[in-house]
């Protein structure tokens, strides 16, 4: 039997991983929002937009007692990321090309 810490790690990590799937699910969802908004848009970037949702996603975090620095830099990243998926020619969503690439193995 293992140890009360091991236990307790591998139940901490069992609760990180069901987060993971989580964030990759809402990830993927909301990449498919910004690729239909690409065809949309006058152009891909727009600052306005983009510090409205870091002012957004920063007042969650402040009034859930999260780290501001973590939020920040995680959605830095992700509004970048979106950038780059509108930038895409077909600009399609990015689980079709995952979906291709998957059937190729």
């Amino acid at each position: 039997m293992a140890d009360p810490q091991s236990r307790r790690l591998a139940a901490l990590r069992r609760r990180i991983d069901f987060w993971d799937r989580a964030i990759v699910r809402a990830l993927v969802q909301r990449s498919r929002i910004v690729c239909a908004l690409a065809p949309l848009k006058p152009r891909v970037r727009d600052l306005r937009r983009e510090a409205d949702v870091l002012a957004n996603v920063l007042g969650q975090a402040r009034r859930s007692g999260a780290d501001r620095g973590f939020v920040e830099q995680v959605y830095r990243a992700i509004l970048r990321a979106s950038r780059s998926l509108q930038r895409r020619p077909a600009r399609r969503s990015p689980s079709e090309g995952h979906q291709r690439d998957a059937g190729q193995r």
